[in-house]
C-alpha cells in the first residue's frame, strides 16, 4: 500500500482511500510495508514517526517550501501524537502542532488571514493522529484517526481573532513581544537552534517591519485545544 509516486494520484478521494490504509496499522507495519519496496528505507534508522509516514508512506521528503506537501492537490500533510490520560480511558492531543514559519515582513501586509502564508500552505491539511503510548515501544505506536481538514469560512472566523492579534503585534513594531499565553487557538512558536535572549546569539533572530529590534524566528502553531476541537468536530458530522 505504500505510495510510490504521489503525483500519480489525481484526486482527493484517491489519496483519500489509500491514506485510509494507515488507520490501525502500528509503525513498525508501515515500516515493514516500506521496506517491502526499498530494502534502504531510512525509515529503519532514527527517524520520528513523522517522517516514517511523510516520507516512507507518502514519498514526501522535509522541506519548507511556501506550497502545500502535495502541491498538485492543494493538501499539506501533517502528523500529530495522541496520548492517554491517567485512567487509559480517553484519547487527547498530546502537544501542540507547529505550521509554517511566519515573515514578519511580508505577513504585516496580509491583514485577511485568507490572504496569509499559512492559509496558502495549510488550506487543506491530511491529518494523521497516532497515540503516543508510554506503555510500549515505539514500533508499536499506532495511527488512530486519517482525516482531512480544511480552512472553511467558519475555520476561517475562528482563527482570524488570534491572527489580527499576531498582525497588530508586528504593526506595533512589537513582534518580539508575541507570547503564546495572548491567543486561544493560532498562536507563533519558536523555531530555531538558539537562544533568543542571547543580544549575540543569531541563530533565533530575523527582522521586523517596524522596529529595528529583532524579531524571534517563529512558525504558526494550532494550539492543542483546537486540535482536540478539530478531531471532535470531524467524528461528529
Amino acid at each position: 500500500m505504500v505510495i510510490d509516486d504521489v503525483t500519480k494520484i489525481q484526486t482527493e478521494d484517491e489519496l483519500m482511500q489509500r491514506a485510509q490504509w494507515l488507520v490501525g496499522k502500528t509503525l513498525i507495519e508501515i515500516v515493514s510495508e516500506i521496506n517491502q519496496s526499498d530494502a534502504h528505507s531510512r525509515v529503519t534508522t532514527k527517524a520520528g514517526v513523522g517522517y516514517a509516514i511523510e516520507k516512507g508512506f507518502f514519498g514526501i521528503d522535509m522541506n519548507s517550501t511556501a506550497g502545500a506537501d502535495i502541491p498538485h492537490l492543494g493538501i499539506e500533510v501533517k502528523t500529530c501524537p495522541l496520548k492517554y490520560n491517567t485512567a487509559r480511558t480517553k484519547l487527547s492531543v498530546k502537544e501542540p502542532l507547529s505550521l509554517n514559519m511566519i515573515n514578519y515582513n511580508d505577513e504585516v501586509s496580509h491583514p485577511n488571514l485568507k490572504d496569509s502564508s499559512l492559509y496558502k500552505k495549510n488550506r487543506k491539511v491530511l491529518f494523521i493522529f497516532y497515540i503516543h503510548d508510554e506503555a510500549v515501544p515505539r514500533s508499536q505506536y499506532e495511527i488512530k484517526y486519517v482525516f482531512l481538514w480544511e480552512m472553511t469560512d467558519t475555520v476561517l472566523a475562528e482563527l482570524q481573532p488570534d491572527y489580527t492579534k499576531i498582525i497588530q503585534k508586528i504593526k506595533d513594531g512589537k513582534a518580539h513581544e508575541i507570547h503564546q499565553t495572548d491567543h486561544d487557538y493560532l498562536t507563533l512558536c519558536p523555531k530555531h537552534g538558539g537562544k533568543f535572549s542571547d543580544p549575540l546569539d543569531k541563530k533565533s533572530k530575523t527582522t521586523q517591519p517596524f522596529s529595528s529590534a529583532p524579531g524571534e524566528r517563529r512558525a504558526y502553531r494550532l494550539k492543542t485545544l483546537y486540535l482536540n476541537k478539530i478531531i471532535a468536530e470531524h467524528y461528529a458530522q
